[in-house]
């Protein structure tokens, strides 16, 4: 069916071509990341991990923090996505600022983020103590800080910090890693591998030192220090001390490497070690336990997340030092703590009988898993509701990574900054089903139909059914309706008459002309038939024969069971009527209309007698006798003939609900005089007979089908022919047994 959709709706796409650009431009530069794109860096990674992660779900832009890269048109991210540059700060809504902080008496990159934007600094800190100047630049030019452990939030209190506070660990780029079969080195050493900068705290002297003094100059173990990084003289130092020990068991490199090269050094050693005296971002071990690898690290800092895990041995770090920060102006500022000689050499030991006992690859499932709560998968979603805090609530079954804890003000915040679910950004996040003439779930399905699929993109943040009379009525362009008549002009969205709001909104939201679309779109192909293409009746039956269908039962179901629930009076009804059926099997018989043969594949339909010879068939092969009280059928039709029918075979044995609107028998005796031709046309089923005449439109008839389908799908087996409502029981009920009735059987059975 063509849709037709309001001149509001189209203004966009109906847009001159610069026009369009200028409004994709407004929508990207409302979110904007200010941070570095030397992405191969700590910090870098940092703005990395913000633009994958947000882009997800919005579109963003990135203001580089290097005046060379500003113009640029876009920045392409390690991944390969693409992210365009900010033309213009001052648009923004939301800045996420991913650089350092304040990193020195010249750096007043924090001056860039606008005042009136929703304004996060994500940090990684490695003392007990934040500059004062960074608690100044917190405190005055942002509304959160987010630290990359939890312990962070702890130290920014203490040091003054008086904006909210939370916990985003850094998201990782590993899914290519956790993927990757686990491989332990093969040439019979034990091989020990350190990836840190040549920088005095990240104890690097001391592990050397450490590592001598549990295996001097073994043969069968050893060690690899490198990095890209060295600050001071540090390279030197600890170069200067293996060659004095002679310690032809480690080997030292300072050089550049691309990601495949520091991988493939992380992968081909055993145990992983870092014994820094403080961690702010903790990226090589977690990259390491993506590999499985067994972790030696100090127990301080982003280490802590790491060490309650099998394989992970904590070194104690119980000398405190002042904490120098040669790259801040040499600024000391707080303590660190390092970790004893005697310490290290102990866990390196400890580490190396665990690999060598043959344990460490029983356990490398467990280290698997928690390196996987900081890669991309996990954390995108606590990067996505920084900005939209109910993202979850159309998602409910993605759940994020358990290290993170966005601070509690944010709700409130973004509300007040961005408005009701960030209605100020620009750009559409929602897609907006609407009702069409057609049978109730014709109309249910088509919506459940985009839920499903469009929980696959990050982008839709929500899909909500506007299934309000007088809008569908202006829509279409008539009152002239042939099968819908589930509700009346004045009474607002036909949904929330019969099931809870969605997602957390109110019955207001979900009837709101303005809310639903000014950041929402119909979908082009309202029964999603290009992506779904056998959900519909006239392919049902492919759908119910399908080797996928048990699959799409079981995906539907999810998506029902978490967004579909009946107002409170309906579920009591509901509750109380299915209570019969307890202890006894059910079989459900659906028996339609028999007009409804247009829809059923080679026009033919199977009739009363086909149904009552199926549940015998049932009670048969289950050795259930025809007068056992262990069993019972629920019978749902739209004709009182049928009721008769089935009473008259199975007495008392027989529910079904008697307040419903049915064709009588003087309905079914006229359409039975009919010519075959125009049996097959519309208008004789019961909500083309209620459709008519609007006057009789009522939320009762959409309750009356609901209230059958549900009772359907509680029981144990369902005998249906196609129809949308057998196709809703379906994944109602992923469980219950679909038997079809064919006209084909019942007339050979007849012969």
């Amino acid at each position: 069916m063509e849709i037709d959709r309001s001149a509001a709706m189209y203004k966009a796409h109906d847009a001159t071509p610069i026009l369009v650009l200028m409004e994709q431009i407004l929508v990207s530069n409302s979110i904007c990341i200010i941070g570095r794109c030397t992405f191969g860096t700590g910090i870098g990674a940092v703005t990395y991990a913000a633009c994958e992660m947000l882009s997800r779900f919005y579109d963003v832009s990135i203001f580089p923090t290097e005046p060379h890269f500003r113009t640029e048109r876009e920045i392409v991210l390690p991944n390969g996505t693409v992210i365009p540059v900010c033309t213009d700060l001052s648009q923004a809504k939301v800045v996420f600022y991913a650089d350092v902080l304040w990193n020195g008496a010249y750096d007043l990159n924090y001056t860039l983020v606008p005042p009136d934007a929703l304004r996060f600094a994500h940090i990684a800190y490695d003392s007990d103590e934040l500059p004062s100047q960074w608690v100044k630049v917190l405190n005055e030019h942002f509304d959160f800080a987010l630290f990359m452990s939890h312990h962070l939030e702890g130290v920014a209190r203490r040091s003054g910090v008086e904006i909210g506070v939370g916990t985003l660990p850094l998201a990782l780029d590993i899914e290519g890693l956790l993927s990757r079969p686990y491989r332990a080195s093969s040439n019979g050493k034990i091989k020990f591998c350190s990836i840190a900068a040549f920088h005095a705290r990240k104890g690097v002297e001391a592990l050397v030192e450490g590592f001598i003094r549990a295996f001097g100059d073994r043969q069968d173990v050893e060690l690899t220090i490198h990095s890209n990084l060295a600050i001071g003289s540090s390279f030197e130092r600890v170069k200067n001390l293996v060659d004095s020990r002679k310690a032809t068991n480690i080997v030292i490199s300072c050089a550049p490497l691309t990601d495949q090269e520091k991988n493939a050094l992380i992968e081909d050693c055993d145990v992983f070690v870092n014994c820094s005296r403080g961690e702010g971002y903790s990226i090589g071990p977690r990259e390491a336990l993506a590999l499985g690898k067994v972790l030696a690290i100090t127990a301080v800092g982003g280490h802590n997340d790491l060490v309650s895990t099998p394989g992970v041995f904590a070194i104690p770090a119980t000398i405190a030092m002042p904490a120098r920060y040669p790259e801040i102006d040499n600024l000391v500022v707080g303590r660190q703590f390092a970790a004893d000689i005697d310490d290290i050499s102990t866990a390196l030991t400890d580490a190396f009988e665990y690999v060598s006992s043959g344990i460490s690859a029983t356990t490398v499932r467990a280290r698997r898993q928690l390196a996987a709560e900081f890669s991309f998968t996990n954390l995108e979603l606590n990067y996505g509701e920084l900005i939209d805090t109910k993202l979850r609530s159309f998602r409910p079954r993605q759940c994020g990574s358990r290290f993170a804890r966005l601070p509690a003000e944010l709700p409130a915040t973004v509300e007040r900054l961005l408005g009701h679910r960030s209605a100020s950004l620009p750009g559409i996040d929602r897609t907006v089903v609407q009702s069409h003439d057609g049978g109730f779930f014709s109309v249910f399905n088509a919506f459940m139909s985009h839920l499903v699929w469009d929980q696959r993109d990050k982008r839709c943040h929500m899909v909500l059914p506007d299934w309000n009379v007088d809008r569908m009525i202006k829509r279409l362009g008539t009152a002239q309706f042939m099968s819908f008549c589930y509700g009346r002009p004045s009474e607002g969205n036909v949904w929330s008459k019969l099931f809870e709001p969605l997602y957390g909104l109110s019955d207001a939201d979900m009837d709101d002309e303005s809310f639903l679309y000014t950041k929402g779109r119909p979908p082009v192909a309202v029964f999603n038939h290009e992506r779904e293409p056998q959900l519909t009746y006239v392919h049902a039956y492919k759908l119910y024969k399908s080797g996928q269908f048990s699959r799409i039962r079981s995906q539907y179901n999810k998506a029902f069971k978490d967004h579909v629930h009946l107002r409170a009076p309906y579920q009591r009804e509901l509750d109380e009527f299915r209570a019969n059926f307890a202890g006894k099997f059910m079989i459900a018989a659906h028996v339609k209309h028999p007009s409804h043969v247009i829809e059923q594949p080679g026009g033919k339909i199977a009739h009363i007698q086909s149904y009552i010879d199926g549940i015998r068939r049932q009670l048969d092969a289950r050795g259930f006798e025809e007068d056992s009280p262990d069993w019972a059928v629920f019978l749902a039709t739209d004709q009182d003939r049928v009721i008769n029918v089935f009473k008259r075979e199975f007495g008392d044995k027989v529910f079904c609900y008697e307040d419903v609107r049915r064709t009588t028998e003087a309905e079914d005796a006229r359409y039975d005089q009919l010519g075959a031709e125009e049996r097959r046309a519309e208008g004789f089923q019961v909500q083309h007979l209620v459709a008519a005449n609007p006057d009789n439109w009522n939320i009762r008839m959409a309750w009356e089908v609901i209230r059958d389908a549900m009772t359907m799908a509680h029981c144990n087996v369902l005998l249906h022919i196609v129809s949308n409502v057998s196709t809703a029981v379906s994944y109602m009920n992923p469980d219950i047994e679909l038997v079809f009735c064919s006209a084909e059987e019942a007339e050979a059975a007849r012969h």
